[in-house]
């Protein structure tokens, strides 16, 4: 009977090792990811130095080819499989892909995990669903993808923009305004005393 139970335990621990694993590995991704661009991001993103730019192009790269091939395996990762530090990891990797086609396949996965509430966040779904339709030359949908244009966050053009605060409150996030707000104050653009970024 001891034997049995032993042999029942030796899965869960097997698989316990692997999401432990798996979740480093995310982990240890998103490192790279957020080091290279805290380097651009002291020399200023305006005019950052080629070899800097290159090195990103790299690591997105080769972080997409190691994520594609994570899903493979295990299909989408949920907080289940790697905890949520380990989707949110997934999730910035989607984000910075070079690969456009990717991050939309990508899209269903990252809609089905919000709504099951599997590691993502509506933020995070409104944020790539932006992206992807501004890649494909499309208006976006949640207003979350702006440019400093003279001194000023401007916009990217946004699709039925009256009922975009409608959207964004279905995925849990603040109303456009404040969001403009926000980006505002952390730009140093102007100061919004009601607001704290700390």
């Amino acid at each position: 009977m001891r034997y049995l139970i032993l042999l029942l335990f030796i899965p869960f621990f097997t698989l316990a090792d692997i999401n432990s694993q798996l979740k480093k590995e995310l982990i240890e991704m998103e490192i790279q990811d957020q080091e290279i661009r805290n380097e651009i991001g002291k020399v200023g993103w305006q005019n950052p130095p080629q070899e800097l730019l290159e090195k990103l192009k790299r690591i997105d790269k080769i972080n997409t080819a190691k994520l594609k091939d994570i899903i493979k395996k295990h299909s989408w990762v949920t907080k289940d499989l790697v905890g949520v530090e380990g989707v949110s990891a997934a999730f910035l990797i989607i984000q910075h892909s070079p690969d456009v086609a990717f991050k939309a396949e990508m899209l269903p996965y990252l809609e089905r995990s919000y709504f099951n509430d599997e590691g993502i966040t509506g933020q995070q779904v409104a944020l790539l669903t932006d992206r992807v339709l501004i890649a494909q030359g499309k208006k976006q949908i949640y207003g979350t993808q702006t440019d400093l244009t003279d001194g000023k966050v401007v916009f990217s053009p946004i699709e039925d923009e009256a009922n975009v605060d409608k959207r964004r409150e279905n995925m849990k996030m603040p109303p456009l305004d404040f969001y403009l707000k926000l980006m505002e104050e952390m730009y140093g653009i102007k100061d919004h005393p009601e607001i704290d970024i700390n």
